[in-house]
């Protein structure tokens, strides 16, 4: 199948030209970021976010740039959205070829502290919005019959612990655990499944912590690179697992940490 896709389309292992990619979450930060690379490996991609005004503005400036993106509004705690936003790709392109799961928020307060709607509101958008992509994303893959990619954005934190975090430690190690169970049962329809986890990484939600002298003297001194994340460092990485160069890759969390995780 995989080889058919190649032959088909004349692809370069790592070429996205023909094909079609939605990045929830893709009006800032990291989600941005991932578009922009997707779209300039030649990919036709569709940003999407709750915000209209964030997601159109983040749009045109790919398209300022000269790359083939649009915005498509949804909220991913909303199954409903999601298949609409699904169904409407698949209307207008013919096909959807990757799903890029970057929607997300964080709370930061002790675990003793944490509310049960704090939880809840962590698991809803991290947890059940990821699936419910998925779930869609995989639907029309199946469908249309020449398998697919599956990204979610994770975190280092899905593997290594820190406090005052747990809830959303909780919620991105639960996308971990469903990306190898839904790699398991889709792989024998050419999907692949991936988790994606950054370090700590300059977004809109980290932006307090990036402010904080005394917390990013701690993240460098413990990150063999000698320095903390930025989008772009997590960008190549979601190309290579969204191309044809990753069709024998599936079912794995593959960290982009400055060497942080290698360490103790």
């Amino acid at each position: 199948m995989a080889e058919t896709l190649k032959e088909e389309s004349g692809m370069a292992p790592f070429s996205l030209d023909g094909r079609v990619a939605v990045v929830t979450g893709g009006a800032t930060g990291i989600g941005l970021t991932i578009g922009r690379a997707l779209a300039a490996a030649g990919a036709r991609v569709i940003l999407s976010s709750r915000s209209r005004e964030r997601g159109e503005a983040a749009a045109g400036l790919l398209k300022e740039e000269g790359l083939d993106a649009r915005f498509m509004p949804c909220d991913v705690t909303s199954p409903d959205e999601v298949n609409g936003l699904v169904e409407r790709i698949t209307e207008d392109y013919g096909r959807l070829d990757a799903m890029v799961t970057c929607a997300g928020r964080l709370v930061v307060k002790p675990a003793l502290e944490t509310t049960p709607e704090e939880l809840d509101e962590l698991l809803g958008v991290h947890v059940r919005g990821a699936y419910a992509c998925a779930q869609a994303a995989a639907r029309a893959m199946i469908a249309r019959g020449e398998g697919g990619k599956i990204l979610f954005i994770t975190s280092i934190l899905a593997e290594l612990a820190v406090p005052n975090q747990s809830a959303y430690i909780a919620a991105k190690g639960g996308i971990v655990a469903m990306s190898r169970a839904m790699a398991v049962e889709w792989g024998p329809h050419g999907i692949q499944v991936n988790a994606l986890g950054p370090q700590l990484t300059r977004t809109p939600l980290t932006e307090g912590l990036y402010a904080n002298p005394e917390k990013m003297a701690e993240v460098i001194s413990r990150t063999p690179a000698g320095r903390a994340g930025e989008p772009e460092d997590v960008a190549g990485a979601a190309v290579f697992l969204c191309s044809p160069a990753s069709d024998y890759l599936t079912g794995q969390h593959i960290i982009v940490d400055g060497g942080r995780s290698a360490g103790c």
